[in-house]
């Protein structure tokens, strides 16, 4: 056996060990903490989870969102014992990322030598797309939390074989996985088509038996689901063209679809997996693929077919591969580059080569750390909403800019607040249809507008527009701009009778 095969196996509970797990943990509480305002993508998640009740979340939700409903019950659950305000909304993600701090690490030492899991973990513990998700009204932290948990399990170490008790626990498992988690369905097929295949080369008839009725329970409760929530998602063809650059091309067909390959692979490094110096963690991973096929072809083969299938899934256009829908391939992908990583330090003879590589390796991401701690949260329409609730006089008037619409109803929420507003609609191809929506507060001797500036790609210049628009059909009272949105009061008296 090598050393990192010698080593590998069992979790060892040393200080650095300790350290980095408390650091992971401590860094995802600070963010938590910071209670950054809710921008577009949570608050149009956290609508459907504020205004409906239980059963109603097994409907279409609004704005196109989808989310497991074991995730949406356990947030409904929350806001209905703690509240509506951030901190209650973003509780069961940043609880589930605390915990996969804690199974991811039980994960990788399963399998890598002490200093590959250092090194992997290490870059899991810092890695700023998987921190930023842990406190966001999003299931992408539960879906990383529930696919390390079927890792764990599903994974065999040392020949393990897949006993009655196994059976029962990887169906039971694996059945409330998919209500919990998106991609878990990936992971199943992934790894259990990799366990079936090798039984059946072993001829191993209880071991395959034992997997196929895993597999059916597996495929039964994925069923169900899809009948209740996965289709609502599938069904809807306006959700698949915002993602279509991120399809894997199926069949590819030209040079720009081969170059989506090359671009995508080292997009993954970067997001999800946290690795800054993008083209390092891309050699890791082929040193690490070329040391696991040597060493534990099984291992790789269980690793390898989640991300297969999730790319076939995402060239069927039923799953978009990029960013933060793979957090769950992340500890994956820490796996083989740990190999590597350990190849390459039993390869490499000068110390000054790899500690050279390890600054390169983690100099950004620490930084990026740091930078969040201290750097104030962003604020998104917050603060403009308050702005508006401690001016608003009775008989004003509201235009709401259609990009600060679902994050100005969450605070009206949340505030206690049901304001008359119009709300606006995007037009970017009939920006005409804007100055028809203006029309409804011409007249008013007070009329505000709320104007949110981020994302900065779909705002764009309507904001400019508005306000050119708006300073020439009336008089600016008042304004007050805010880091990310912006509130203004006009008396638009003169424009009602034009």
């Amino acid at each position: 056996m090598t050393a990192a095969e010698n080593n590998a196996g069992s979790a060892r509970w040393g200080k650095a060990e300790i350290t980095l797990i408390a650091i992971a943990i401590v860094v995802r509480i600070i963010e938590y903490a910071r209670n950054k305002a809710i921008w577009l993508d949570e608050a149009h998640l956290a609508l459907s989870i504020l205004r409906r009740s239980y059963g109603g979340l097994t409907e279409r939700l609004d704005y196109g969102q989808g989310a497991p409903l074991a995730f949406l019950w356990a947030e409904r659950f929350v806001v209905e014992s703690m509240g509506t305000s951030e901190y209650a909304l973003r509780l069961v993600p940043v609880l589930a990322s605390i915990a996969s701090c804690i199974v991811v690490y039980l994960f990788l030492s399963r399998f890598l030598s002490r200093n590959a899991t250092l090194f992997s973990f290490a870059v899991f513990a810092l890695s700023t797309p998987i921190i930023r998700y842990a406190s966001e009204v999003k299931a992408y932290a539960t879906d990383l939390l529930v696919a390390v948990v079927l890792y764990v399990l599903l994974i065999p170490r040392n020949g393990t074989r897949m006993t009655v008790a196994r059976t029962i626990l990887a169906i039971l498992a694996g059945a409330l996985a998919v209500w919990s988690a998106f991609p878990a369905i990936f992971v199943l097929i992934g790894i259990g088509s990799v366990l079936f295949v090798a039984a059946l080369r072993a001829r191993d008839g209880k071991q395959t038996a034992a997997l196929a009725t895993a597999g059916v329970a597996w495929l039964a409760s994925f069923a169900i689901n899809y009948q209740l929530m996965l289709r609502h998602n599938t069904e809807n063809a306006e959700v698949r063209t915002w993602w279509l650059d991120r399809f894997m091309p199926l069949p590819p067909t030209s040079a720009a679809d081969g170059a989506w390959f090359i671009r995508t692979y080292y997009e993954l490094f970067a997001e999800p997996v946290g690795m800054s110096a993008a083209g390092v963690g891309a050699f890791l991973f082929v040193l690490g693929v070329h040391t696991l096929w040597n060493r534990n072809r099984m291992l790789l083969a269980c690793v390898l077919a989640p991300i297969a299938v999730t790319l076939l899934v995402s060239g069927l256009q039923r799953y978009p591969f990029m960013g933060r829908f793979l957090i769950f391939l992340a500890p994956l992908v820490l796996i083989v580059a740990g190999a590597g990583w350990d190849a390459f330090r039993a390869q490499t003879r000068s110390t000054l080569v790899w500690v050279m590589l390890l600054i390169i390796i983690f100099a950004q991401p620490v930084t990026a750390v740091v930078r969040g701690i201290v750097k104030p949260p962003p604020e998104g329409v917050r603060p403009a909403f308050q702005y508006l609730s401690q001016h608003w006089r009775d008989a004003d008037g509201l235009y709401v800019y259609p990009w600060a619409v679902a994050p100005f109803q969450y605070y009206e929420i949340a505030y206690g607040r049901d304001f008359p507003e119009i709300e606006g609609v995007s037009s970017r191809a009939d920006w005409s249809h804007y100055i028809r929506e203006l029309e409804a507060i011409d007249g008013n001797p007070r009329a505000w507008i709320l104007i949110a500036t981020t994302p900065a790609q779909l705002v764009g210049e309507e904001p400019k527009f508005f306000l050119t628009h708006l300073d020439s059909h009336g008089q600016r009272i008042d304004s007050m701009l805010f880091p990310e949105s912006s509130v203004y009061l006009y008396n638009l008296q003169s424009a009602g009778n034009e």
